[in-house]
């Protein structure tokens, strides 16, 4: 079984990053990496199809308060190793807690948190390496299960890193970006607020909402700002992967063994 085209009912940001061209020639093997939004609302019928696809790694990139107020839900006898987040301030943009802090704001409007997400992204590329030397290395390896990488809305933390990921395996910045802005297709922000935020949302300006909603979308100007940072501080794609997160190319060798066909 796989999961339909449509997604999980509980989880709709739930997709295989299968499929996508890579380095001379080949794809991303499916069945292999997964990406999603948190799993904590995933229906019976949800489960079924999770438990289908073994996933036995999960990368949960929640900090620990998230994980704790929104524990997943996973099928019987199918409780993945589960590698935690980053607990970190610089996250506020990325989280939910961090939004309703922005909604007592009544000077908050659309360019600020269009702003606020650049540069959240910006600082993601050294927030995040550690997790990508991680990930790196459990992909690799000859053993390598089938994994999730996961956040709450499934587009920022998650989105960043399974870019990351993708361009590792010779993914075009093209269908990096294609992947990426998919999430709006399955979960608009309008959607994702009601989700999150619920009866909070209604009560707020138009000001506010008009913020909001630029919080809860993806642009290619978020995942751009991480892109920048990168090529400001390291030089090149290349060279982050490698120096910052450990991918020379042994490991980048064994990578794509592993994940592409």
């Amino acid at each position: 079984m796989t999961i339909s085209p449509s997604g999980l009912e509980g989880a709709p940001n739930f997709r295989d990053l299968g499929g996508f061209r890579a380095a001379g020639g080949s794809r991303v093997r499916p069945g292999r990496l997964f990406r999603s939004e948190s799993l904590e609302r995933l229906t019976d019928a949800d489960l079924a199809q999770v438990a289908s696809l073994d996933i036995a790694l999960a990368y949960d990139l929640r900090n620990a308060d998230e994980r704790t107020r929104a524990s997943n839900r996973c099928p019987p006898g199918k409780t993945p190793e589960t590698v935690a987040g980053i607990d970190s301030l610089e996250f506020e943009a990325v989280s939910v807690f961090g939004w309703r802090e922005r909604i007592a704001d009544p000077t908050f409007d659309a360019a600020a948190a269009c702003h606020w997400m650049q540069d959240a992204y910006a600082k993601m590329p050294g927030l995040f390496a550690g997790v990508l030397v991680s990930v790196f290395d459990r992909l690799g390896a000859p053993s390598a299960p089938a994994t999730l990488i996961h956040c709450t809305a499934g587009k920022d933390r998650t989105g960043f890193t399974s870019a990351m990921v993708l361009l590792a395996l010779g993914v075009s910045r093209d269908e990096v970006f294609e992947d990426y802005l998919l999430t709006r297709n399955r979960r608009s922000p309008e959607a994702l607020l009601r989700t999150l935020l619920g009866p909070d949302l209604t009560r707020q300006s138009p000001t506010t909402s008009a913020a909001m909603l630029t919080i809860a979308d993806v642009r290619e100007e978020y995942l751009g700002a991480a892109l920048h940072a990168i090529e400001r501080d390291f030089g090149s794609m290349e060279a982050y992967l490698a120096l910052a997160c450990g991918l020379d190319s042994t490991r980048s060798r064994r990578l794509r063994l592993q994940l592409l066909e």
